[in-house]
């Protein structure tokens, strides 16, 4: 019996392709990146996963995987420099937001880890291994989070240091007001990148909904519209409160004059 067609070699070739041209496009910061994709999906694979499976909160192990693979990934972009620190406490303090934003809403509105889908198949591996599945929906959100973060607080951090070195008479509120410049032109694009993708994932239930033509109250009070608004609003929360952290952050790690 066929059990279904055998993809490995068109997945494979399009991820050496899709690496291929990020190094020919990149040159070496597109290397670099690349090696910071390949450990955060190493990250992934070979510490989130078996820590949750051996029963640990998978809230906290994001966090901790989220900490490592921006400072690993922001290292081999940045080096060792006053940016690079700039953008991993901009980075950690965005995620953090988004995953404090989304309890609180889970908390208001009753929407929990448990509503999720293939709960079913999940709870199986609860009470197997005692995975805490409860906490796999928030630990997803952290993760889908950081690459939106990580883009806006090193923008920004990189736009600030480029200022700081062009001129050194600069003080740090003027850095500060500088690096929230930068920041709002991002907040927009990268929000809506954040919505739309969580939108573009429930599609499908959109499309069931329309054609039921369910009423209002019906549609705001599904679990599956509800943990979708939940993660595109915390998602965009932490992206819009990175730039004040990561502002601040530059001006006293990039800029060495204090203001008046």
């Amino acid at each position: 019996s066929v059990y279904s067609m055998d993809r490995k070699e068109v997945i494979i070739g399009f991820v050496v392709l899709y690496l291929l041209v990020l190094c020919l496009v990149g040159g070496m910061q597109g290397v670099k990146g690349a090696l910071g994709l390949i450990f955060t999906f190493g990250a992934i694979l070979f510490i989130y996963l078996p820590v949750v499976y051996m029963g640990y909160s998978p809230f906290w192990t994001a966090v901790f995987i989220c900490a490592i693979t921006t400072a690993v990934t922001m290292y081999l972009i940045g080096g060792a420099s006053e940016k690079t620190v700039c953008a991993v406490l901009g980075t950690i303090s965005g995620v953090l937001i988004a995953g404090i934003t989304a309890t609180v809403f889970s908390r208001l509105s009753g929407i929990t880890g448990w509503n999720v889908s293939d709960i079913e198949s999940l709870l199986t591996l609860y009470e197997t291994n005692d995975i805490q599945v409860g906490g796999l929906l928030f630990s997803g959100l952290l993760i889908s989070t950081l690459g939106a973060v990580m883009d806006v607080a090193m923008s920004i951090s990189s736009a600030m240091k480029e200022i700081y070195d062009q001129n050194h008479q600069i003080t740090r509120m003027q850095l500060v007001k500088a690096g929230m410049r930068v920041g709002r032109d991002m907040m927009g694009t990268d929000s809506n990148t954040l919505i739309l993708a969580f939108a573009g994932g429930s599609l499908n239930t959109l499309v069931f909904i329309f054609a039921y033509n369910y009423s209002y109250h019906q549609i705001i009070n599904m679990y599956s519209i509800g943990i979708e608004l939940m993660q595109g609003i915390s998602a965009s929360m932490g992206v819009i409160l990175t730039v004040p952290f990561t502002s601040l952050a530059g001006a006293f790690f990039i800029s060495g004059k204090a203001s008046k």
